[in-house]
Order: C-alpha cells, then structure tokens, then sequence
C-alpha cells in the first residue's frame, strides 16, 4: 500500500477522526476556559492545536497528492 492508499485510509478511519477531534476540543476548551492570567498556559494549548492541525493537513495534503497526480497531463 502506497502514501496515498494510507492517508485516504486513515482519513476515512471513524476512530483515527474521533480521536483527532477529541485532541483538538481539549486543547480549545482549555484555551477558552482558562484563567485570563493564564497567558503561557493558553499559549502552549495552542501550539498544541496547531501541531494538530497541521499534521491531519499533512495527512489530507499526501492524500489528494494522488489526485492531483492522476489529473496531471502526461507529456511523455
């Protein structure tokens, strides 16, 4: 199985989705539901959402790289 195959997999996986959405509403409820003198601990929830984000938009970008790829016009 290639790149493309596992990360449409795992974007099609109930439990790989439910489990990235649970992280990231920790991390959101955290960053709203903090003490307002909380700066560096809201901070650090927020690098965290962001790392999150920024993996499952990895994982959709290796995704759709096939369907870019099978769209492409083949010159040779």
């Amino acid at each position: 199985m290639n790149k493309v195959d596992r990360a449409k997999q795992f974007l099609q996986d109930d439990f790989f989705i439910e489990l990235l959405q649970a992280q990231k509403e920790v991390y959101k409820s955290y960053i709203f539901g903090s003490n307002e003198d909380d700066v560096e601990g809201r901070e650090k929830a927020l690098v965290k959402l962001r790392a999150i984000e920024d993996f499952e938009a990895s994982i959709r970008s290796i995704a759709q790289d096939g369907e870019i790829e099978k769209k492409r016009i083949k010159f040779f």
